[in-house]
Formats: C-alpha cells, sequence, structure tokens
C-alpha cells in the first residue's frame, strides 16, 4: 500500500524539519555523524533491509582564522564575509580587479596578476571553475559576489577535484556589498584588500547511509540523494532526502520487485562527491556489483526557482521512463548529461559524476534555488506540493525501468570514451598502461589523461597527468613508495578526455 498525498507531504514536511534541527551537517563533523544515525534509524523504521553505514576517510579543511579589509577610494569599507571551503591560505595585500563570470574569454581580457579577482556568482558555471581560471590567470586571492536576495552570503567548496586546500584564498561576499565593490570599479576608484586565511588539512570521516529492498534479481536500480549541508541545509538538500525516504516508503510494502532497490544517503557531496564515489569503488569496482541506473534526488524543489532540470545520460529506457511518467512536464528542461560539464566548466556538481563517467545509466535532479548556500536555506523555503509530485512522478519512472530486461540498460552513452587500464607493480614504480578510445572504439590520439593514487580512501598520493600517443595509448608511472609508504585502502583514478573527462576508470590497487 503506497502512501497517499496528505501522508506524504506529512512524512516530507516532517523530514526536512527533523534534518534542518541538526544544523550545518557537514561531513566529518558532529552534526553530520548525527544525522547519518538520524537517516539509519529512519531506513530501519521505514523497513528496508541490510541499512547499514559505510564509513570512508577523507581530508577535511578546516579554517583557523580570517580577516578581510577593504578600502575604496582609501575609505576603509566594512564587508561581511565567509571563506570558501578548500580555500588556501596565506596573506594578500592587492588591488581588486573585476572579472565578471570569471571565464576563460574574460580572463583574457583583463590583467589579473598578483591582484584579487573580483568574481560574480554564476549559477550554472561552477565556483570550482571559476576558481580554477583565476588561478590559472595569476590572481593572488578571489572575491566572489554572492546571488542571493537580502545580501545574504552563499558558501561552499571550490576543491575542483580532490585538492583539500587551493592555492590561494577565495571567499564570498553578499551581493549589495559586492555590487558596490563593482561599481567602485567601474568608476575607476581604486578598491584594496587585505585578505589573512589560516586553515589545517585533518582527517575526518564520512558516512553513506544505504538501505534495501531485496529484487528477485540481483541487478540494482539506486536512487540517491546527499545529506552533508551548508547551514540547514533544506532545499540542498533536505528535499532530495525527504524524497528519498518517502519514495522508499511508498515501494516497502509492495510486491517484491523485479530488481533490488537500494537507497543511498551520500555524504560528501558539498566537498568533494565523496560518497557517490565511495559507492562506486565499495558496489561497482571491489564488489562487482550489477547496477543498471542510478537516479539523484539533488536540491529536486524550491520556492522561486526560475529552472526545473533533469539531467539523464543517454539511455533509452532512462529517456522512455521520463516520457511515461511525465517527468519532462515537472522538469522543464531536460538535457543530455554530457551537456552539464559544458554548462559548469567541465564538472558534474553531484554525487553521480563518476558512476556516469564509468558507463552507468544515471539521471539528476537540479533546481536553482534563491537561497542556495545561504542561512535562510530553511524548510519553508521547499516547495512541498513540487516536492510531492517528484516522488509521485519518479515512483511511476520506476514502475517502467522495472518492467524494462536488463539487457537494456546496457549499451553506453555515446557521448562517452572507454579507458582500458593495466597496472603493474616493478621494483621500483607502479606502470599504469592506458588504452583510450570514442564510444565507436576508435583510439583517440592526443587525448589529456589524468591518473590520481589515493591511500587511506580519499588522500591523494600523487597525481600524473599526459596525453596519450597516435594509438591512443599512454603509460603513467608511479613512485612504488608511494604504495608501499602509504596506508590502505589504495585506488588509482584514470580520467580521460579532450576539454574535460570523458570516461572515469577506477582500480584498487591491493
Amino acid at each position: 500500500m503506497s502512501i497517499q498525498r496528505p501522508q506524504l507531504r506529512e512524512d516530507l514536511a516532517r523530514t526536512l524539519h527533523e534534518l534542518a534541527a541538526f544544523g550545518e551537517k557537514r561531513v566529518g563533523t558532529h552534526a553530520g555523524l548525527k544525522a547519518a544515525e538520524y537517516l539509519r534509524a529512519r531506513m530501519i523504521a521505514c523497513g528496508l533491509d541490510n541499512v547499514q553505514l559505510e564509513s570512508f576517510h577523507f581530508p577535511r579543511h578546516d579554517l583557523l582564522r580570517s580577516t578581510l579589509e577593504l578600502t575604496v577610494a582609501g575609505t576603509t569599507r566594512d564587508v561581511g564575509y565567509d571563506v570558501f571551503e578548500g580555500s588556501g591560505a596565506g596573506l594578500v595585500s592587492a588591488d581588486v580587479v573585476s572579472v565578471g563570470w570569471a571565464t576563460e574569454e574574460l580572463l583574457r581580457a583583463v590583467d589579473v596578476r598578483a591582484k584579487v579577482a573580483l568574481v560574480e556568482r554564476n549559477p550554472i558555471y561552477h565556483r570550482s571553475t571559476q576558481y580554477q581560471n583565476v588561478i590559472a590567470a595569476g590572481a593572488a586571492a578571489m572575491l566572489t559576489i554572492s546571488a542571493a536576495p537580502a545580501n545574504l552570503r552563499q558558501v561552499g567548496s571550490v576543491r575542483r577535484a580532490w585538492e583539500a586546500m587551493g592555492p590561494i584564498p577565495a571567499l564570498t561576499v553578499g551581493a549589495t556589498d559586492g555590487m558596490i565593490l563593482k561599481a567602485a570599479l567601474d568608476a575607476k576608484q581604486r578598491v584594496h584588500a587585505r585578505i589573512d586565511v589560516a586553515a589545517e588539512i585533518t582527517r575526518a570521516v564520512g558516512q553513506n547511509v544505504v538501505g534495501v529492498i531485496p529484487g528477485r534479481s540481483p541487478e540494482q536500480i539506486v536512487f540517491g540523494a546527499h545529506y552533508d549541508t551548508w547551514f540547514a541545509g533544506s532545499t540542498d538538500n533536505g528535499g532530495g532526502i525527504a524524497a528519498l525516504l518517502a519514495l522508499a516508503a511508498r515501494r516497502i510494502d509492495r510486491p517484491r520487485p523485479r530488481y533490488t532497490l537500494v537507497f543511498v544517503a551520500w555524504d560528501g557531496e558539498e566537498l568533494a562527491l565523496y560518497g557517490g564515489y565511495d559507492y562506486l569503488r565499495r558496489h561497482l569496482v571491489r564488489s562487482r556489483e550489477s547496477i543498471l541506473a542510478v537516479i539523484d534526488f539533488e536540491t529536486p524543489s524550491a520556492h522561486g526557482a526560475q529552472v526545473y532540470g533533469l539531467a539523464r545520460s543517454s539511455q533509452a529506457p532512462l529517456g522512455e521512463a521520463i516520457v511515461a511518467a511525465g517527468l519532462n512536464e515537472l522538469f522543464a528542461m531536460v538535457i543530455p548529461m554530457d551537456l552539464v560539464p559544458e554548462l559548469f566548466g567541465g564538472v558534474i556538481p553531484t554525487d553521480i559524476q563518476g558512476l556516469y563517467r564509468g558507463g552507468t545509466p544515471s539521471m539528476s535532479t537540479a533546481v536553482d534555488s534563491p537561497y542556495y548556500h545561504t542561512a535562510e536555506d530553511t524548510p519553508d523555503k521547499v516547495d512541498l506540493a513540487r516536492l510531492e509530485e517528484t516522488v509521485t512522478s519518479f515512483d511511476r519512472a520506476l514502475d517502467r525501468l522495472l518492467d524494462e530486461p536488463a539487457a537494456r540498460f546496457g549499451d553506453r552513452d555515446p557521448a562517452l570514451w572507454t579507458a582500458q587500464i593495466v597496472a603493474r607493480l616493478g621494483e621500483a614504480a607502479l606502470l599504469v598502461d592506458i588504452l583510450v578510445r570514442d564510444a565507436q572504439g576508435r583510439p583517440q590520439a592526443g587525448a589529456l589523461v589524468e591518473a590520481v593514487l589515493f591511500h587511506d580512501h580519499f588522500f591523494e598520493s600523487a597525481t600524473r597527468t599526459s596525453r596519450t600517443d597516435g594509438d591512443g595509448r599512454v603509460t603513467i608511472s608511479f613512485a612504488a613508495a608511494n604504495l608501499i609508504l602509504r596506508p590502505g585502502p589504495r585506488f588509482l583514478h584514470v580520467t580521460a578526455g579532450d576539454r574535460w573527462p570523458l570516461v572515469e576508470s577506477v582500480l584498487a590497487i591491493d
């Protein structure tokens, strides 16, 4: 028996408020660990099987102290600010230069060398891309103007991938304060900033929360949503977790499904998509489980949203399920997943990134909440009516997916490449032979390849980059000391592409 609509709305509201009561559920913090226990208890109460916490270690960026002093035309101006997670540390005293959205094209027209880049937030051009762009242009620091109302400051991480601390400080200010600085620069007034940031990296623990409805077959359809948040984080991503639990509750009393249904509350998404990558490593790489599709509830509903988006990999069962369930009407902007890095500057900023790049059929929601990553992202900012419709529509989509034969999920997204990897340990080095092909099987000459070796789950031991030869091949070498002297578990991630990764392959290095 499924949840009826009044009960569904009450259940969604309950989850939103109970999650918000934990406050900021940043991965590796006390509140984050308490939220994981709460979700574990909710999954058990719901009746899911094999509910467990799956832990991973990661480098946590801890801010020790910071100051920001600004002068405009020689007059000191008091401006509220926050330091971005993953920001670099150090003292910077330099003039401020306006760089708009900090695209590569805009930065070519402005000299930001040894200056502070004043960046305007773009909802679809990720802050981590902006950060990397101003670093490449020689900026000494980044100061970002938030886009939220009421001069609210939008926080977040500027990690591009696995780095825990960037090379330059990065701060965020409210829209009102930021536009005053921009107006002064437009009027040719001198704006000077003195920024001092001290931070350190510590070892911390994150936890995915996983529950299962066993199917008649072991193949999995996975639903996920991240529970780590900045502030209360009700639109991002309390609403996603509420939808996840509600969908599980709708399914628990129905007849045993054709495929195994897995419900995952990801942790660490806000820093480096840790939860999704840990699930990939644990369940695909090590256990070699069969995942037919993964569906992610990322910021699924918000009052005042201008865009309701749904990104999917290009496999027929996903597209057909979207139309059959009416999701294309609820989410007016349905786009192929390979368009997401095109918009965001090379990244897919949610937990399915690694799964999608590896070839798993993937789908994710996305909504532009006005209060994204601010202190006012509270339960009242979630559009409960739309969240109800989201749960109901995805429930219909799941019915369609469960009717599909497993073989229909096997086609690879034609936008993706493949990477064949063989690792061999010699006396002095780990040698990694890589062959990169496109979706049609053609070797890709001159492809940019990056290989990252990890120890202790998500601690980066070493990174190597190279390009393939004319046959699409390259061999990358790591000193054996990176294995021998570093604790496990150890993994190797290899990405390859032209402008950004079009494939990601992961190996466990035992």
